[in-house]
């Protein structure tokens, strides 16, 4: 009878402290949901005394729910003024002194093709004439007779944003695109289309493409947005979240 009781007291214990934890829900960016916040989620969660509740809608989505008073707290994966000024474009108002960042570690971006593809590297300079729409089949650079289809999110999303900034000073993809709501689902369709570039992140990459090499290195910030001061929970959640991504 001792032992049950003992068990029972414990047992009331631990529902009571999952019962006082804070839940704190956070929409944005795949990637930091990817590379961070899912896999060390229950050592965040035990860190912070939080219930932590994830979304991955992508970082502009992330950052509109946030200013529309939906969530306390955004993931975005490319620096805060490049989704500003994407949210912008679109017609969303934004007032960029209330937006505090908070970098909670970093994840490499990577360039994806079809398995069946001969090209596996190209030059930063190849990537951006690409990008810019000045190369557009696959022949200029020693590939297949196709034209290229650069896969890459919408507007807005953060390893599109980090890609754009790095190779084309901050200035749209103007290439042959196809969009797609997320950089995973964009791995999806490079596999299906042979002549496909994905702008996917590194950590998405699966057995279905092959990755090919981009000239230079583009990591992606892994950045919590939050409207003004965090609240405590979810200061809480930013400290915990640095202390596991290094950031």
């Amino acid at each position: 009878m001792r032992l049950t009781l003992a068990a029972a007291a414990m047992f009331a214990a631990f529902t009571s402290s999952l019962a006082l934890a804070e839940t704190v829900e956070i929409h944005g960016s795949t990637t930091v949901a990817a590379n961070l916040l899912m896999p060390k989620k229950a050592d965040i969660e035990k860190a912070a005394g939080i219930d932590l509740q994830i979304v991955g809608n992508g970082s502009g989505r992330g950052l509109a729910d946030l200013l529309d008073g939906k969530v306390k707290v955004a993931m975005i994966s490319a620096p805060l003024e490049d989704e500003v000024k994407s949210l912008k474009a679109k017609g969303t108002a934004v007032d960029e002194a209330k937006l505090q960042a908070h970098k909670v570690g970093g994840a490499p971006a990577a360039f994806a093709v079809h398995p069946s593809n001969p090209v596996k590297s190209l030059s930063t300079a190849q990537i951006t004439d690409i990008l810019s729409g000045k190369i557009k089949n696959w022949n200029e650079v020693g590939g297949p007779d196709k034209p290229i289809v650069v896969v890459c999110e919408t507007k807005g999303g953060g390893v599109r944003s980090m890609v754009e900034h790095e190779f084309l000073g901050g200035g749209d993809i103007a290439a042959n695109k196809r969009e797609v709501p997320n950089a995973p689902q964009g791995v999806k369709i490079v596999g299906q289309v042979d002549a496909a570039l994905g702008i996917v992140s590194k950590i998405s990459l699966s057995s279905e493409v092959a990755e090919l090499k981009g000239g230079k290195d583009v990591v992606q910030p892994l950045i919590l947005v939050t409207l003004g001061d965090p609240a405590p929970d979810v200061a809480k959640l930013i400290a915990a979240a640095k202390t596991v991504g290094g950031g």
